[in-house]
């Protein structure tokens, strides 16, 4: 059952160049999309909370809301913060495309090291893979997935990795978890491979298991308050009787659109139908001729699908991003298969073939949302409560609060109320914070407002309702 690996091709100076023009090219190009919808100047609810109130509430040992679980999210977030030089609203969206852009050379790593192909059947995973709109178009936004994939990724090549530090994959897989809930997929396929190899380094799986449980545990110590890790928005429980609905939506999604929860676009999440099929033909092929190398990836992929089918929560496409990944993969190893059968010249043409086939519709696509996000249409919601000034818009308005704070003329109570709770007090603490003006509030500001919101009962119980003491700032 240990994952089998054809040889190789031998790692040169060929590789590295290539691993750095997909990385710098796939950032490219997510930048270029985040550009285009961030010129509509809106910040959506779940990017103020993750990318501002979360990561700020890190740094004062806080966890501000039961959904507020994914505490390597947070740390991601924080770190961008302190190291963005032009901390603004929108800041988050920047770091995220090009966290998410390390998904090409992943892929490309994993189809050239793991499941023997060729270099232009492991470029065409690496770029088939995040040019899908299933991952082109969540790649920028201000929340935790796809670094989750990313981590994954990451978890799976470590753990089936010929050297003495396999064991780190499960330390890995833990930190996929902790940036978002959907990562127990590949979590629970790098775990079995654990297992396997544990046979023989039972100290290596029982080290590595430590680390990655500690990963996900430590934030229950760090917070001072509350104490909810890894259900999140799936806390609810496991609801088995809708495996069946879930599925059909799951398959809405990737052919017909995957419109849903933070999907901005009517696009499906494989482009189209009959993109869809060529990946499946493939990966059919693929499996068929190495599944003995391919079985981790395509383990994580089918827990990914069961895990949505039986989870509570707000369902969506952003959930399963892991799965139109591995299709990506398993599809170009198959067209690695055919490639490899013909002659010499036909391992490199025909990859590159079917890459312009593919590409090409799925580019083109994308193009024409980019254009049309760009000028408002669709407009991004403001899906949570922030009236914006007549004439204004969300940054205007959040400078306009804080001047009435600085000045005395409202109080964090009366903002909180009209504008959003702990997300906009904790945005005008951190963007004042970090222009360096004087705050017109301070974090303790923010935690006493959330003691008297509805968010407080469900963590806290008896201690809500009563004013915090001011806490420290987060020293940035």
């Amino acid at each position: 059952m240990t994952p089998r690996r054809a040889a190789p091709t031998p790692w040169g100076r060929a590789d590295l160049v290539l691993l750095v023009v997909l990385y710098a090219a796939t950032a490219a190009w997510f930048l270029w999309l985040a550009a285009g919808a961030s010129a509509q100047g809106v910040i959506t609810g779940e990017e103020a909370s993750v990318s501002h109130r979360d990561a700020m509430a890190l740094a004062v040992r806080w966890q501000p809301s039961i959904w507020s679980t994914n505490a390597a999210g947070q740390l991601f977030y924080w770190a961008a913060g302190h190291l963005d030089p032009d901390y603004g609203l929108l800041y988050a969206r920047t770091w995220k495309a090009v966290a998410s852009a390390l998904l090409a050379p992943l892929l490309y790593v994993t189809a050239q090291r793991r499941l023997g192909c060729g270099r232009a059947s492991a470029v065409l995973a690496g770029v088939v893979g995040v040019a899908l709109p299933a991952v082109s178009l969540l790649a920028w936004v201000g929340i935790e997935t796809p670094l989750d994939v990313v981590a994954g990724l990451a978890a799976l090549l470590l753990v089936t990795s010929r050297t003495r530090w396999w064991w780190l994959g499960l330390v890995m897989a833990g930190v996929a978890v902790s940036l978002y809930t959907a990562a127990l997929a590949s979590a629970g396929a790098v775990v079995v491979v654990a297992l396997v190899r544990a046979v023989r380094a039972p100290l290596g799986f029982l080290a590595g298991a430590a680390g990655g449980a500690l990963v996900v545990v430590t934030p229950l110590w760090w917070w001072r308050n509350g104490g909810i890790v890894v259900t999140g928005g799936g806390r609810a429980g496991p609801e088995p009787a809708a495996a069946g609905e879930h599925l059909r939506e799951l398959g809405g999604y990737a052919l017909d659109s995957g419109s849903s929860y933070y999907w901005f676009a009517d696009l499906p999440a494989l482009g189209a139908p009959w993109i869809a099929a060529v990946l499946v033909v493939g990966a059919l092929v693929g499996i068929a001729a190495r599944v003995g190398q391919l079985w981790p990836w395509l383990l994580a992929g089918v827990l990914a699908v069961a895990l949505y089918a039986v989870a509570s929560g707000v369902p969506g496409t952003r959930r399963v991003l892991l799965v139109a990944v591995v299709l990506a993969l398993a599809a170009a190893v198959g067209v690695d298969v055919v490639a490899s059968a013909g002659r010499w010249t036909a391992a490199a043409v025909v990859p590159l073939v079917v890459l312009a086939v593919l590409v090409t519709p799925l580019v083109t696509a994308m193009v024409g949302w980019r254009g049309e996000v760009a000028a408002g249409r669709p407009a991004l919601p403001i899906d949570w409560p922030f009236p914006v000034d007549p004439g204004g818009d969300q940054a205007s308005t959040l400078a306009r609060l804080a001047d009435g704070l600085r000045a005395g003329r409202t109080t964090p109570r009366e903002v909180g109320d009209g504008w959003g709770g702990t997300r906009t007090l904790a945005m005008i603490f951190m963007l004042d914070e970090r222009a360096g003006r004087a705050p017109a509030l301070g974090p303790g500001d923010v935690l006493a407002y959330y003691r008297v919101s509805e968010d407080c009962p469900p963590l806290d119980g008896p201690a809500c309702g009563v004013s915090a003491s001011r806490a420290p700032g987060p020293g940035g």
